[in-house]
């Protein structure tokens, strides 16, 4: 009767699986995250937010679908900065509705574990061309000429290029 209980037991242990580490719940989070609010699905993206963080995010998202569009997002790794604290690193190739210019931005998102899921706290450009969330393009944009890529890797330092598109 012991072997049969005990070998239930193992059964039923075996089968629970192992739970996903801190760091691949947070990569999990992160995908999924920055993924719906590429696709445009901010209801599921906010789920992901934190509480004090959501207005700013949906203020610099809000040309997200509109003014620009997002053409891809790769997820480019993390840094645990402390057991609960992270910081992701998200490459996003877009453009604006208006202009044939795909621009790349590297945004550096801050995240935390608030009791068991992680949650994003914050989000800023951390390399690339200014305008995906929300910050106004330079003044050189607005006059309507597009800076090289050269130009643009001279004045912020940059890893990232932009690549022009033109129709012949």
């Amino acid at each position: 009767m012991r072997r049969a209980l005990l070998a239930l037991s193992l059964l039923a242990l075996a089968s629970c699986g192992i739970a996903p580490s801190n760091a691949q719940r947070l990569t999990d989070a992160a995908i999924e995250m920055n993924t719906a609010a590429r696709f445009g699905r901010m209801d599921i993206a906010l789920e992901s937010v934190g509480a004090s963080a959501r207005q700013d995010f949906m203020s610099r998202h809000a040309g997200w679908g509109t003014r620009l569009r997002v053409v891809d997002v790769e997820f480019g790794g993390f840094e645990m900065v402390q057991r609960d604290e992270a910081e992701v690193y998200v490459d996003v190739l877009w453009l604006r509705n208006d202009e044939a210019t795909v621009r790349t931005t590297r945004i550096v998102q801050r995240w935390r574990d608030a009791r068991g899921h992680w949650e994003l706290m914050s989000e800023e450009r951390k390399d690339g061309d200014d305008g995906l969330l929300g910050e106004p393009p330079p003044a050189e944009e607005t006059a309507g000429e597009a800076p090289s890529a050269a130009d643009t890797g001279r004045k912020h330092g940059l890893s990232l290029h932009t690549r022009v598109i033109r129709g012949e």
